[in-house]
């Protein structure tokens, strides 16, 4: 739900290029010192669990056409650091099957690596509390922060999307036609009210997931609940 569904040349050049520069400066800060070989099975969890998060990110659920991502249980599974390029090629792959644009790469992968790096701390903190209440409560979190994320980047961007509106009614009906225009209400309301239904439902499906995990891999929640 948090991710940004904008296609290209409506969000102003100086948003999606800070997104960008941002993204990667994320990416290097993690990696800052690692070694890509380090872990090569971790590796091949981040290919599985990238293509389980593009995977389901595909299933819309009617009538608000929300649909899961899974971002949390894949922080919480990769660490940060995994995370972060989970998050990128998620991304880049939805980007070229029509979930947002190539310039919303950067921002979307900001707005995925806050759901990720969230859960994956808030369950750190959590797990005393139990595995499946701890998935559950930083799934909440996670989506929480990355939908405020989200709603932040379209709330710097509103001008030039009711713009695009506007113009876009303007042409197919005829000057002088006041057009649809981005109610950050009435958004607000999907996004925190009517999308809070689908963090409940998708942090009972990860607590489910991460309790599976750990009863028939338990070496595979344990390792993605080190630092990074």
């Amino acid at each position: 739900m948090s991710h940004i569904h904008l296609p290209d040349g409506i969000l102003p050049v100086w948003l999606w290029a800070a997104g960008y520069l941002l993204a990667f400066l994320l990416i290097g800060v993690l990696w800052r010192g690692g070694k890509a070989t380090a872990e090569p099975r971790r590796f091949a969890l981040l290919g599985i669990l990238a293509a389980m998060m593009i995977l389901v990110a595909m299933i819309e659920v009617p009538p608000v056409s929300y649909h899961f991502n899974l971002s949390v249980v894949t922080g919480i599974i990769l660490g940060p650091r995994l995370s972060v390029l989970a998050a990128l090629m998620v991304n880049v792959i939805l980007s070229l099957i029509g979930h947002g644009g190539i310039t919303v790469i950067g921002l979307n992968t900001l707005v995925l690596s806050t759901e990720m790096i969230a859960g994956y701390y808030g369950f750190r903190l959590l797990r005393r509390i139990g595995l499946t209440k701890a998935g559950f409560m930083a799934t909440l979190m996670g989506l929480f922060l990355g939908t405020s994320a989200g709603f932040g980047i379209i709330t710097l961007g509103s001008p030039w999307i009711d713009r695009v509106l506007r113009a876009g009614v303007t042409e197919e009906l005829g000057p002088g036609i006041e057009g649809p225009y981005l109610n950050l209400t009435r958004l607000a309301i999907l996004m925190f009210g009517v999308g809070a239904a689908g963090w409940v439902v998708e942090g009972i499906l990860s607590a489910a997931i991460l309790g599976y995990l750990h009863k028939v891999y338990p070496d595979v929640v344990s390792g993605g609940s080190r630092a990074p």
